[in-house]
C-alpha cells in the first residue's frame, strides 16, 4: 500500500524515523493514506486543526481568521509517496507510522501548500471550516483549548517563536491565563 509524506524539505530520497518538533511524539516516519491530510504537514506549525467527522470525512478548521491563508499560502512543499515495508497504525485515523527508514519513491513538488489544500477542497475530499463561520460555542472552546496548551507548554514565561505564535494569534486566550496568573 502507498503511503504519502508531506514535508517542506525537498530531495529526500530515505525518510528518517524523527520526534516533531512541537508535539510530544516518538521518533518515527509520520505518513497518511489521505492526500488532505499530508498537505496540511507541508508546512511545520505549532498545531494542525483537522479533525474527521463521524462519516469519516477529513475537514480543516481555521483557528484565527485567515489561518488557510497565513500559514499555508506561498509555501512550497514535497510530497513524497512512499511503501514501507511495515506500518503501525494510530489512533488518529488514515495515519500510519515506522520506526524505521522507509525509502521514497517518488517526490511531488508542491508550489503553494494553500492552492493544494484549495484543490482538495474542490474536489470534496476536504472541508475546510473558515473562522468566520464557526459558531459561538466552537470559538469558546478554541479559546479554552488554546489557553490551555498555552497553560501546558508554560508559554507566558517563554520567550521563544512558539509563544510568539500563541501571544499573536490567540490574545483571548493569553489574556485568559494572564489572568488566571495574576488571579493566583
Amino acid at each position: 500500500m502507498a503511503y504519502y509524506h508531506c514535508s517542506p524539505t525537498s530531495g529526500l530520497t530515505v525518510l528518517q524515523p524523527r520526534k516533531p518538533e512541537s508535539f510530544d511524539k516518538p521518533a518515527r516516519v509520520y505518513m497518511t493514506t489521505l492526500l488532505p491530510m499530508a498537505l496540511m504537514y507541508g508546512v511545520r506549525n505549532y498545531e494542525y486543526t483537522y479533525g474527521y467527522t463521524k462519516e469519516g470525512q477529513i475537514y480543516l478548521d481555521e483557528y484565527f481568521p485567515n489561518a488557510l491563508e497565513e500559514l499555508y499560502r506561498g509555501k512550497p512543499a514535497s510530497l513524497y509517496l512512499c511503501d514501507p515495508e511495515s506500518v503501525e497504525t494510530t489512533r488518529i485515523p488514515n495515519e500510519a507510522v515506522s520506526d524505521k527508514a522507509v525509502p521514497v519513491l517518488e517526490e511531488i513538488a508542491i508550489p503553494d501548500v494553500c492552492e493544494a489544500l484549495l484543490e482538495q477542497q474542490r474536489l470534496g475530499a476536504l472541508v475546510i471550516h473558515r473562522y468566520g463561520e464557526l459558531s459561538t460555542k466552537m470559538l469558546d472552546w478554541i479559546r479554552r483549548a488554546e489557553a490551555d496548551t498555552i497553560r501546558e507548554k508554560n508559554l507566558l514565561q517563554a520567550n521563544d517563536p512558539m509563544s510568539e505564535y500563541y501571544r499573536h494569534h490567540y490574545p483571548e486566550s493569553w489574556a485568559m491565563v494572564e489572568a488566571d496568573e495574576k488571579g493566583k
